[in-house]
């Protein structure tokens, strides 16, 4: 006999996934990544993922380099010639202005005084003559700014210098005496270890003692203890007795 109540149970198709543990990771994108290796193994890992044309591209960088090093190599020489050349030119430029105003520093300033012949004693003043001479043109250059001063003195000694110390205006027998003045600008005075000594503006002279005629030179060069007897850039003219 029929309670009258139904069981749900039947007459109902049941589902057979129901009551059973369900794959959550159907239907589902995976989350799982490959983790980057260490740093030994990383440019391997990178190659790997290139695309072929990414590996292509690496493989032909250091071809491209190198033709662009040879490409490029040309024109870098090119300016560094160019440079240098430029260089050249501006230092060759420069000496040749210096020697320029050297020479004309050194220009010769010619006198004349009385013929002294084979006579000591006239010989003798004639040579007294030259340091008057010299003073007056070094104070010249003072006054126009091309020189330090102030000049004080003028101080003369044959030139090379000799051994007795004695000029040829003291022998009879030259014909012209060569020397080395200085244009004082300071004296040192001398101590227990120094000698006393002059600084000063060096001068040139070439005296011709049968004309009583004399050309004296501004010798190129700073102003220096022992500026006598100097290494100087230009040659002292042949008028003041060099070469």
């Amino acid at each position: 006999m029929s309670s009258g109540v139904q069981d749900p149970s039947r007459g109902m198709a049941q589902d057979p996934s129901r009551g059973m543990g369900q794959d959550p990771s159907r239907g589902m994108v995976s989350d799982r990544y490959e983790p980057l290796p260490g740093i030994a193994g990383l440019p391997k890992w990178i190659w790997g993922k290139l695309p072929r044309a990414g590996r292509v591209a690496v493989a032909l960088l250091p071809f491209a380099i190198i033709a662009l090093i040879l490409l490029l190599a040309p024109g870098i020489d090119e300016s560094k010639d160019r440079r240098a050349q430029a260089e050249r030119e501006q230092r060759a430029q420069q000496a040749a202005e210096r020697v320029a105003q050297l020479r004309a520093e050194q220009r010769p300033r010619f006198e004349r005084g009385t013929p002294a012949g084979r006579d000591v004693a006239a010989r003798a003043a004639l040579f007294a003559s030259v340091p008057i001479a010299i003073q007056a043109d070094a104070r010249q250059r003072v006054a126009a700014g091309a020189l330090d001063g102030p000049i004080r003195s003028v101080e003369c000694e044959p030139y090379p210098r000799s051994v007795d110390g004695q000029g040829a205006h003291l022998d009879p027998s030259e014909a012209t005496g060569r020397y080395s003045c200085l244009a004082v600008t300071r004296n040192v005075q001398a101590t227990e270890r120094n000698e006393a000594s002059s600084i000063g503006h060096p001068y040139r002279v070439l005296i011709h003692f049968d004309t009583g005629r004399f050309a004296f030179c501004k010798v190129s060069g700073r102003p220096g203890e022992g500026s006598i007897g100097r290494h100087i850039p230009v040659p002292v003219p042949e008028a003041c007795g060099g070469r």
